[in-house]
C-alpha cells in the first residue's frame, strides 16, 4: 500500500482536473513542465505527459520530480517518482507515485519572469457590478507591453492616457506573439497600479490556457528564467 497516497487521497480526488507543474531539478531535461492531473488509479497519479519541442519528454522512468498543483484555494506540492508512460492512447499519460504526502504551500504557483512582449489588448465586457453612470471603454485594440508574465497571468504596461480603458474586474482579450506563434488569451483585470509618470501598470489573470498556448508560454518562461539566472 502506498501510505503517502492514502494519506493524500481526499485531497487528490478534489485535485483531479487541476493544473500541474512538474519540475526536474537535474540532468539533461532539467526544467519545469506544465501538465494536468487527469486521473487516479491503484494508488498512482496519471498526469498529461510532459512535452518538449512538440514531442513527449523522454527518459522519465525512475525520475524523481517535484509536482506542484494549483487550486482555487491554494497550491499543493509533493515529491513524486515517474514509473511508466501510457502513450498509445489519444491523450498520453505519465504515471507517478507519491513519495511524500501532499503539502499545502502559500507561495505563488507559477514562476513570473520579466518580459518585453508587445501585446494588443481589447476590452470585452465586465461581469462585476459597476457604480451607476460608469462609462465602459470602447471595444477597440490598444497596443501595450507585457512587463512580466507567468502561466497564471501577466503585468501589462499602458500609457497613462489609457487609464479610462482599464476596468478592475473587466474581461479583456489579449493578442500576443511569442516564439513566432500568435495566440489569443481571455483574461480578467485584477489590479490597476500607476507605475511611473506617463505609464500605467495593470495585472491580469488568465481565464484559461489552451494546450498549445500553455506549451509555448511555458517554453518562453523557462527560457527567460534561465537568462535571468545568468
Amino acid at each position: 500500500m502506498n501510505t503517502e497516497f492514502e494519506q493524500s487521497r481526499k485531497q487528490l480526488e478534489e485535485l483531479v482536473g487541476s493544473k500541474v507543474e512538474l519540475i526536474i531539478t537535474s540532468g539533461l531535461y532539467k526544467g519545469s513542465y506544465p501538465s494536468r492531473l487527469e486521473e487516479l488509479d491503484n494508488g498512482l497519479l496519471g498526469v498529461a505527459h510532459p512535452m518538449v519541442r512538440g514531442a513527449l519528454l523522454p527518459a522519465l522512468r525512475s525520475t524523481e520530480l517535484l509536482m506542484k498543483v494549483e487550486t482555487s484555494s491554494g497550491f499543493y506540492q509533493a515529491t513524486v517518482l515517474a514509473l511508466r508512460s501510457t502513450v498509445n492512447v489519444t491523450f498520453p499519460l505519465l504515471w507517478l507515485k507519491l513519495l511524500t504526502v501532499m503539502e499545502k504551500v502559500q507561495r505563488r504557483m507559477f514562476v513570473r519572469v520579466p518580459s518585453a512582449i508587445k501585446v494588443n489588448i481589447c476590452f470585452l465586457g465586465c461581469d462585476a457590478e459597476l457604480p451607476e453612470g460608469t462609462l465602459l471603454p470602447p471595444r477597440e485594440w490598444i497596443l501595450a507591453r507585457v512587463s512580466d508574465i507567468s502561466l497564471g497571468g501577466a503585468g501589462i504596461l499602458l500609457k497613462d492616457n489609457f487609464s479610462e480603458f482599464c476596468v478592475e474586474g473587466g474581461r479583456y482579450i489579449l493578442q500576443m506573439t511569442v516564439s513566432s506563434g500568435t495566440f489569443f488569451l481571455i483574461a480578467k483585470m485584477v489590479k490597476i497600479l500607476k507605475k511611473n509618470q506617463g505609464s500605467l501598470e495593470v495585472g491580469v489573470a488568465y481565464e484559461g490556457l489552451a494546450a498549445f498556448t500553455e506549451k509555448v508560454l511555458g517554453g518562453y518562461i523557462r527560457q527567460q528564467e534561465l537568462m535571468t539566472r545568468g
